[in-house]
């Protein structure tokens, strides 16, 4: 056991190794200065306290995905809906915390997470009940679902009979103060919020519950053994719904923090790639929770240095894109190999049939 772990500690070392080394080939074909290039990406993560905090922060949203997928990993769920997941919950948890302005601290903040958990848990739960009742594909119905979360929220945005602000572009109010992630360091040039706190808490809670609960244990046992689960009886049909609807309402949290925590008016697509990139964190964590901690950091790193990188060197943002899509192979194809080595758990089809 000791040493499938530091195997697979070692392979997710070498898949980000291989990553920045395949990125930093394609820097020099451009004729860009590597070294350069390399201090530029690390002055932008961690140059300065604005840079660690823009680190931090988005490092707890992608967090929160990477947890939202494990979780539902752990229950045999292969769910790739984070994005849509997160724009519906983060939009939610916005229009929650306008309609409570005027109510006392801390209730609209308190609301518009409550809100945005249960938007984006409602909106991955629409997958686990298409799965649990009809039999669809998890994989198939989480990605098309991305596109009409993310369609539903331009709609959103721009009708003014919903929450379009003004005759400005399609975005809404702006989010009032009592319902805003405040600063971890207030007075400081740290723009850290209380989004990591709370990304940290939800980190801990659900490796408690998976590790550590009967809840937990059911949700393990129908990733692994859904027939078995079934027979003492696990309804494998609620317990779908109920494992995406929490997987969903992390990733809502995590549009949550980018909205009540950064930006303050949501606007459409105004965390595009986040779902996806959460999801190669808790690729990189090998599905282990704890794990993800560093990895988000990682990833939150390479996010917030893409732009000192774009600005300092004249490399194109996409990069940090060529980077994290390095990354992600490097970490499918590892995980594929090690699968063969190990007992085979049923798949989604066969979840689906339970």
């Amino acid at each position: 056991m000791k040493s499938n772990s530091l195997r697979s500690v070692l392979i997710s070392i070498g898949g980000i190794l291989f990553g920045f080394v395949i990125g930093g080939i394609v820097i020099a074909i451009q004729g860009k200065p590597v070294g350069a290039s390399l201090e530029a990406l690390a002055k932008g993560s961690f140059g300065s306290a604005f840079a660690i905090g823009n680190t931090l922060n988005k490092a707890c949203a992608l967090l929160l995905v990477a947890i939202g997928y494990i979780f539902a990993s752990k229950g045999g769920l292969t769910q790739i809906g984070a994005e849509g997941q997160l724009h519906v919950g983060g939009v939610a948890g916005t229009a929650a915390a306008i309609a409570l302005k005027d109510v006392p601290r801390p209730f609209p903040l308190i609301g518009a997470l409550i809100v945005g958990f249960v938007g984006g848990g409602l909106w991955g739960s629409i997958a686990g009940w298409l799965r649990a009742r009809r039999g669809v594909n998890i994989v198939i119905s989480t990605l098309l679902l991305n596109y009409i979360g993310l369609r539903f929220v331009d709609f959103a945005l721009d009708s003014r009979s919903l929450m379009r602000d003004g005759e400005a572009e399609p975005q809404s109010a702006e989010i009032p103060g009592a319902a805003r992630l405040g600063r971890l360091f207030p007075g400081t040039t740290s723009t850290v919020h209380l989004g990591l706190v709370l990304a940290i808490i939800c980190a801990l809670i659900v490796w408690f519950i998976l590790n550590r609960t009967v809840p937990g244990f059911r949700v393990r046992m129908l990733g692994q053994n859904p027939n078995m689960a079934a027979r003492v009886g696990v309804s494998t049909r609620s317990m779908s719904v109920r494992v995406m609807f929490v997987a969903g309402g992390l990733a809502g949290l995590a549009g949550c923090s980018l909205l009540l925590g950064e930006q303050f008016r949501a606007r459409p697509d105004y965390a595009l790639g986040f779902g996806f990139a959460g999801i190669a964190v808790a690729l990189i964590a090998r599905a282990n929770v704890l794990a993800a901690l560093p990895a988000s950091l990682l990833f939150g790193a390479i996010l917030a240095g893409g732009l000192r990188l774009e600005s300092d060197v004249q490399v194109p943002n996409a990069m940090v894109s060529v980077i994290q899509g390095t990354i992600i192979l490097a970490a499918a194809g590892t995980a594929f190999l090690l699968a063969k080595q190990q007992p085979v758990i049923a798949d989604d089809d066969q979840v689906a049939t339970a």
